[in-house]
């Protein structure tokens, strides 16, 4: 352990260096010690945080409250977010929940940080900031990924107001949000369908896939038909997997679902299911 500055005193900035079987790690902590008990939190890792870097970090965020005397593990970044934290931040959850959607949520909210300011304070987006990311992307034609652009602005800047005033856990970061500047901007029209395949129209569309006549990906025949055998998700059948199969109870079994809740899908005997 090596620690910025003399002394013993009742807090400092120390790197602990810490040796591993393939590699070294060395992580920045500000320690405190109170009571004649130490405390240490996490600042960052060497070298992506550096030593000026991690000094700026303790005397902001550390030192006054050891000088206070208070413990810091109620220390937090007293900078506000950027939209590029807001952002990582709500990616993040959604990998902490296991939500499937995860990726293409974070595609789609690094290209908006880009067109909003990265850098720019998440509390200084106001609705046009959010107008000017969809506007192109629907005058391109792209109507149902603007909304999906929109949507997913929406939910990250809910769940940003959420976290910050939610009693029970503290956010790694304010971001001094007290409104959601895509909230007010109008959703793209549902259009309901009044067309669907009759008896006879589903079996003849069963039965093409089967024998397609023209050229068609093996996988995409299986996936719609299983698609229509079982009525599920289009994710969840994508991403099925052969161990989900139970051939001898004739039973598709999902751990877990969209709505996080197992289900399973029993298979009629006279139904030929797709390999």
């Amino acid at each position: 352990m090596l620690t910025d500055g003399e002394g013993r005193g009742t807090g400092r900035l120390a790197l602990i260096v810490k040796p591993m079987p393939s590699r070294v790690t060395a992580e920045w902590m500000a320690q405190q010690w109170r009571d004649g008990k130490r405390t240490k939190s996490k600042i960052g890792s060497y070298p992506p945080v550096s030593l000026s870097e991690a000094r700026e970090i303790f005397k902001r965020d550390y030192a006054e409250i050891i000088l206070k005397g208070s413990s810091i593990k109620v220390a937090r970044d007293s900078r506000p977010g950027t939209v590029a934290d807001l952002f990582d931040a709500y990616v993040q959850h959604l990998k902490s929940v296991d939500k499937s959607s995860w990726p293409d949520a974070d595609a789609n909210l690094q290209k908006a940080a880009d067109t909003l300011g990265r850098n720019r304070l998440a509390h200084a987006i106001i609705p046009d900031d959010v107008i000017g990311v969809l506007r192109p992307i629907y005058e391109r034609g792209k109507r149902a990924m603007a909304d999906h652009v929109r949507s997913y602005i929406r939910s990250a800047y809910s769940w940003g107001i959420k976290s910050e005033h939610d009693y029970r856990s503290a956010s790694p970061r304010r971001f001094n949000l007290l409104t959601n500047p895509a909230a007010s901007i109008p959703t793209e029209p549902k259009i309901a369908g009044t067309r669907w395949l009759n008896e006879q129209e589903f079996v003849t569309l069963y039965r093409w896939l089967e024998y397609p006549d023209v050229p068609v990906h093996p996988p995409y025949t299986r996936a719609v038909r299983i698609l229509m055998l079982t009525g599920q998700r289009v994710e969840e059948i994508a991403s099925l997997h052969t161990d989900q199969w139970d051939a001898e109870e004739r039973i598709f079994d999902w751990s877990k679902t969209k709505n996080g809740k197992p289900h399973a899908i029993p298979v009629s005997a006279g139904d030929k299911i797709p390999h």
